[in-house]
């Protein structure tokens, strides 16, 4: 086929198990119905991963995706998707990675690749343009991400570009991450899948170009986005300055963000504990992403205390908080080298952090002992922090139990500890607590791979919105709200864009690049591009619901649910659930069991 405007135009499927590939052309309907990156990954995993499959087994499917944007001038536009069954959850899972990786994944001709089966013994995927080989890696096997990234570089080159696992995921752990040179397909465990496979990376090298429908209107709207998030408080201001910790004083302020396992209150040093005190002390130098004027990511050193001379790319926010205020612990530098090891091993730093704080809250609780565990181990024990990061990438000791997510660390421990497990549907929560945000608390329970942010993100409109916010305690709105941030993070995540150029980039301006980009009619409306969104969320549902989910789990740790916040703006709070969760099944068109409608699926066409 002639190459369509925005896409590369071809889809790799690589079988691990027959050691053979196959290249074919993008279908059009594939582009037509869902746009790219996770709309294409949800496609190709509905209609082709045997259903009830174990994700750890042969039959799980991986797939990398990238979307019409990636690797264009587009501001972001440097987004790829890895989506496969999670080994964590049982469900759904796709993670967004940046970096350089995406743009040259699509450079090498390919928008899509497919991977089945399993290999006899460890191998790597070499894509260079359209040259594919499956590569024995019987040698990097065993090396931590860094040094796999290295060795990789150095026989294939350095303009390759790689994703790959460290020994969390060759070891199967089930918060694994796929680390792609300082950038993470984090949530979820698809390092386990990797590992299961003997995957030990995929690396890309690609000269290919995309090609742009009307080129002078897609340069004037890009020169229009870059103003946009140049002018913006947010995209221009603060978070070039600080990083994605520029919100964390917002947050705190407002009562929101979780302490110790959710168990709300303060900690030692939680006053001085802010973005300005993590520029000041760690910030080095400023990275960014491709395409990106942002520059959020920064590269930190720890220039004093027990942790001197260790150093990151960060941290970022939500790690910034799983490693401490979750922790209950404020030594800046623990933090950075908990994310460092983090990346060491491939985990995901937003699970083990809040995993941490659960075997915190249950040793200080006598639910886990020091001799059990072979340290001290309560709120604010930052040495404790770094030990449980090394077993889990280790898979030893209590690191066997706790990297495997906090749902089955409750149910090895026992004790009623599942009413202070903070996850949904196995995957562990982020950032921010629903109680003073309550419409997060929605946005959580529906969220198509378990507790996450990245899938609606109500928390802005309700405390860090400057106009017309949205009372952060009442339940008004919210079942509207999650629905359409859900559906249009699904576009932001098929186009290939980071999620921060909506701080500054609206339906239509992004809708306009996209439209210029591909010349396609049915991406020239938000409207048009909205409904390809509520696709793929309905798609997923089906998919969801197939591999067992019902409308019991959308729900929320019973400390949410049951136990108020002690102080705070939010003092005496819950999250009331119920009401916005039948409110939310209304406005999506599915019944009262989470069920989407005959009418619905005729009107998205998937029925």
């Amino acid at each position: 086929m002639a190459k369509s405007p925005g896409y590369a135009g071809y889809m790799l499927t690589v079988d691990l198990t027959a050691k053979s590939h196959e290249i074919n052309e993008l279908p059009r309907e594939l582009i037509e119905g869902y746009l790219g990156g996770k709309g294409f990954a949800s496609k190709i995993l509905y209609d082709q991963l045997p259903v009830g499959c174990d994700p750890l087994s042969p039959e799980n499917m991986l797939v990398l995706a990238c979307g019409p944007l990636t690797g264009t001038l587009a501001p972001t536009g440097c987004r790829s998707i890895l989506a496969t069954k999670s080994p964590l959850t049982g469900i759904w899972l796709d993670s967004n990675c940046g970096g350089t990786f995406g743009p040259e994944l699509k450079a090498t001709g390919f928008d899509l690749v497919i991977v089945k089966g399993r290999a006899e013994q460890p191998v790597m995927i070499k894509i260079d343009d359209q040259n594919v080989e499956i590569a024995d890696a019987a040698g990097l096997w065993g090396l931590d991400t860094f040094s796999a990234t290295d060795r990789i570089k150095e026989q294939l080159g350095d303009d390759f570009n790689v994703a790959v696992i460290g020994p969390a995921g060759e070891k199967q752990v089930l918060m694994s991450a796929v680390q792609a040179e300082a950038r993470s397909f984090g949530r979820g465990g698809s390092g386990a899948v990797f590992g299961s496979k003997n995957l030990k990376a995929i690396a890309v090298r690609g000269t290919e170009s995309v090609e742009i429908a009307d080129y002078a209107e897609f340069i004037k709207e890009n020169q229009e986005a870059y103003n946009e998030i140049a002018i913006n408080p947010d995209t221009g201001g603060a978070r070039p300055k600080y990083g994605t910790s520029s919100i964390y004083s917002f947050i705190k302020e407002a009562g929101v963000l979780p302490i110790k396992n959710f168990q709300g209150g303060d900690y030692d040093g939680n006053d001085e504990t802010n973005e300005r005190r993590l520029k000041e002390e760690l910030f080095e130098q400023d990275r960014a992403c491709f395409a990106c004027p942002i520059a959020c990511s920064k590269y930190s050193r720890v220039k004093t205390g027990p942790y001197k001379d260790k150093f990151v790319e960060g941290p970022e926010f939500e790690n910034f908080w799983s490693f401490g205020a979750q922790c209950g612990n404020s030594e800046l530098g623990s933090i950075a080298y908990a994310e460092y090891l983090c990346d060491y091993y491939g985990i995901d730093a937003i699970s083990a952090g809040n995993a941490i704080g659960f075997v915190m809250e249950c040793f200080e609780k006598g639910i886990i002992s020091e001799e059990e565990l072979g340290f001290k181990a309560g709120f604010g024990n930052h040495e404790a922090l770094i030990k449980i990061i090394q077993l889990i990438g280790e898979d030893k000791g209590m690191g066997r139990i706790v990297g495997q997510g906090v749902r089955k660390s409750a149910e090895h421990f026992g004790k009623e500890t599942g009413s202070f497990a903070m996850h949904v549907k196995g995957l562990e929560l982020p950032a921010y607590d629903p109680r003073g945000a309550v419409g997060m608390g929605l946005a959580y329970a529906t969220s198509d791979r378990g507790g996450c942010h990245l899938r609606a993100w109500p928390v802005g409109a309700e405390v860090l919105s400057h106009d017309g916010r949205l009372d952060p305690r009442e339940v008004e709105f919210k079942a509207e709200l999650v629905k359409t941030d859900q559906d249009w993070f699904n576009i932001i995540n098929s186009l290939g864009l980071c999620l921060f150029s909506i701080f500054a980039l609206g339906h239509n301006q992004i809708t306009d690049l996209t439209y210029a980009l591909t010349g396609r009619d049915s991406f020239s409306s938000a409207k048009k591009l909205l409904t390809i969104g509520e696709r793929i969320s309905n798609l997923i549902r089906l998919f969801n619901i197939r591999e067992g989910i019902t409308a019991a789990d959308d729900t929320l740790p019973p400390r949410l649910l049951n136990e108020t916040l002690p102080s705070g703006p939010s003092k005496g709070v819950t999250v009331p659930l119920k009401q916005m969760l039948e409110e939310y099944y209304l406005v999506r068109g599915w019944d009262e069991k989470g069920v989407p409608k005959s009418t619905k699926l005729e009107r998205l066409g998937l029925k």
